[in-house]
């Protein structure tokens, strides 16, 4: 399987299907064979945010967090596992962290809307209003059909946030 089929055939597991336990268990089989799959390491990452965010269990951030760091050892340029670091760190109320390492996967690949995506809620959540439209623009530029994006920016226009962020320690 090539490198854009395991990306494609994850994306597909996570948005379209729903079903992110089943892509985390895909890229576990891929681990097992390989486990030192920078890509498997990042795109289990993602995967794993996506988890936390649907059952609302920040446990899995946690272990997205160590994920993406495994990647980053092996390829420090991988916009997915820069990406799902910063991800993880939001949802881990350390978005002032995770601006950094989104910049960084903006830069790797300025394509990548769920980069902008998560780099605009970060600057939101530390105060930097001006950076978040400009990027939650950006991201729309490249998905403007893209829902997710789009209740996205919706909240942050309206200034509604996330339940789970609402505790976070960068809103004091």
């Amino acid at each position: 399987m090539t490198d854009s089929r395991l990306h494609e055939e994850i994306f597909d597991l996570i948005y379209a299907r729903k079903n992110p336990e089943v892509a985390i268990l895909r890229l576990n089989q891929v681990l097992d064979r390989s486990p030192e799959n920078s890509e498997a390491l990042a795109l289990k990452a993602y995967a794993l945010n996506k988890l936390a965010n649907t059952r609302k269990e920040w446990k899995f951030s946690d272990i997205a967090l160590t994920s993406a760091d495994r990647a980053l050892s092996l390829n420090p340029n991988d916009d997915i596992a820069l990406t799902s670091k910063g991800w993880a760190l939001i949802d881990l109320g350390k978005a002032v962290d995770a601006i950094s390492f989104l910049i960084h996967a903006t830069h790797v690949n300025p394509h990548n809307e769920y980069a902008w995506y998560n780099l605009a809620w970060a600057q939101y959540l530390t105060g930097k209003a001006a950076e978040s439209a400009a990027s939650i623009a950006r991201a729309l530029e490249i998905s403007p059909n893209n829902t997710i994006l789009t209740r996205g920016k919706r909240m942050m226009g309206v200034g509604r946030l996330p339940t789970h962020l609402k505790r976070s320690s960068y809103l004091k």
